[in-house]
């Protein structure tokens, strides 16, 4: 009953540094990035869809591939050697430090949808050409995290940690190692638990894709990365393991630096040829230019 009690107490304070953190962010993030000289100039929100075609297929080849073939290289090690099950059984026997996971949990479903909205519409208020730029850079990671982690979660089948009852998550009492556990085809375990983390690769989506649009603000790079350590390290007390955190780290890298470079030439008026989506009010096509 103490402990019970402790661990409630620990998350309601969890839970009011969380708001905490998510009112700094709003604050900071915008206002901090807004802070340059402006360009007055409005943005159709349609360009949420400028190069995503490209930007789909360069972020799968960025870095000549190797972000997803090490993650997938990467998670075969740190499974075979035993510390995603080391790991488990670490957290596992901390029952508050598996429930301490839940706000960055929480952050990480609200702030991949909570900042394209608040840079673009702040953007839009403010005229501000670079934020608005960077809202809808967000936005197209986001869509890019969720349609590769989904399709990688479906195909695998990984087999969910079971350290912490939260949400659609549920502790195990299983004590054999079952951290090798995937079924391999598609959709058999669902597309929401699995590997790669989607909370991790929105996060690392998110920020690298805003240091590239910020390259010049040490700031924003700072507080965007502390916010994917903070998701990733977060999750992987509670709702996943260590090397589904390794893995949709590297992705969400490739497809954030992806999508901000891509982003930083349609705000400096570059050409960037490829496959682009283009919604108007009256129809839903794709522009190809060379």
């Amino acid at each position: 009953m103490v402990f019970c009690l402790h661990a409630r107490n620990n998350l309601r304070i969890s839970c009011q540094k969380t708001i905490a953190f998510l009112i700094a962010l709003f604050l900071i993030f915008p206002l901090r990035a807004g802070a340059e000289e402006r360009d007055s100039t409005e943005i159709s929100v349609s360009k949420l869809f400028h190069g995503i075609g490209k930007n789909f297929v360069n972020s799968l080849l960025f870095n000549d591939g190797l972000n997803f073939i090490t993650s997938a290289m990467g998670t075969y090690v740190i499974v075979d050697s035993g510390f995603d099950w080391q790991y488990n059984r670490f957290v596992y026997n901390r029952k508050a430090l598996a429930y301490s996971g839940y706000p960055a949990l929480f952050i990480g479903y609200v702030m991949p949808f909570a900042l394209p909205v608040g840079f673009y519409v702040f953007g839009r208020g403010k005229m501000d050409r670079k934020l608005q730029t960077a809202g809808l850079a967000l936005g197209q990671s986001l869509i890019l995290s969720i349609g590769y982690s989904s399709v990688l979660k479906g195909i695998t089948g990984r087999a969910s940690p079971g350290v912490a009852d939260i949400l659609d998550h549920n502790r195990s009492y299983d004590t054999e190692d079952y951290s090798r556990e995937f079924e391999w085809g598609f959709g058999k375990k669902g597309f929401i638990a699995g590997w790669p983390s989607g909370h991790t690769m929105n996060a690392f989506a998110a920020a690298a894709a805003l240091s590239e649009i910020y390259y010049d603000s040490m700031l924003v790079k700072a507080l965007s990365y502390s916010y994917a350590v903070f998701i990733g390290l977060g999750v992987s007390w509670c709702v996943h393991w260590p090397s589904e955190v390794f893995a949709g780290a590297l992705i969400g890298y490739a497809i954030g630096k992806t999508v901000g470079r891509s982003f930083n030439k349609l705000l400096n008026g570059e050409r960037d040829g490829g496959v682009a989506l283009y919604v108007t009010p009256a129809m839903i096509g794709l522009r190809i230019s060379m």
